[in-house]
């Protein structure tokens, strides 16, 4: 009887002991793929804390207007890490609007084309998590609104604002600096008669870079 309860209590959470690091060696390896691991933490660290406070806070919480708060204020942190931190970092990105005094809104994008250490994984991250929560919360809109929890509209109706604002600005500024690399490569072709074909391979190879390819 000793026996076995010494073999029970060895084998007692051992698969759960084994399942936990084997998802750690995981993370661990995914993250070795990063040459940003920390950056896109943060990228993606905050969105998915507002899409599951929106989901799941009101199992913690009865109060609309705390979720609403700690959602907002979520989507207020992933907003600027996004456009200040993470896009720069990452994919070597960053734009900027600003409003004139006539009232107009001149767009501002940069790109740094040197030095940029990301990955292809890196680039993947970045951009997945851009897309995929702003499409989750549009979704969300949509479901809202037909089962007239028109409530919930307003929270969703600033997510969708803030994490679209970056898509625009992003795909804006990736449509620049494509632009510009082909204006560029059209320059160089035109200087040293460059064949088609070494002019395409200069131009992938410089958007590749910036996950253009």
């Amino acid at each position: 009887m000793a026996g076995s309860m010494s073999q029970s209590a060895g084998g007692f959470g051992g698969p759960d002991i084994e399942e936990g690091k084997s998802m750690m060696g995981r993370a661990q390896d995914f993250a070795k793929g990063l040459a940003h691991p920390v950056p896109a933490f943060f990228h993606l660290i905050f969105k998915t804390l507002a899409i599951a406070t929106y989901m799941f806070g009101s199992l913690f919480s009865s109060s609309f207007v705390n979720i609403f708060i700690v959602c907002v204020l979520l989507l207020a942190f992933d907003f600027w890490t996004v456009k200040n931190v993470s896009g720069r970092l990452m994919v070597g990105l960053r734009w900027n609007s600003v409003v004139e005094p006539d009232g107009t809104t001149t767009w501002k994008f940069e790109a740094q084309e040197e030095g940029l250490r990301s990955t292809s994984l890196d680039i993947a991250v970045f951009w997945v998590g851009l897309f995929a929560p702003g499409v989750i919360w549009v979704l969300f809109g949509m479901g809202c609104f037909f089962s007239f929890k028109f409530d919930w509209l307003l929270l969703i109706t600033s997510a969708v604002a803030l994490s679209w604002a970056n898509i625009i600005g992003y795909v804006r500024c990736k449509q620049d600096v494509r632009s510009r690399i082909g204006a560029g490569v059209a320059g160089l072709v035109a200087r040293t008669g460059m064949n088609a074909p070494m002019a395409t391979a200069i131009q992938s190879a410089a958007g590749s870079a910036f996950g253009f390819s």
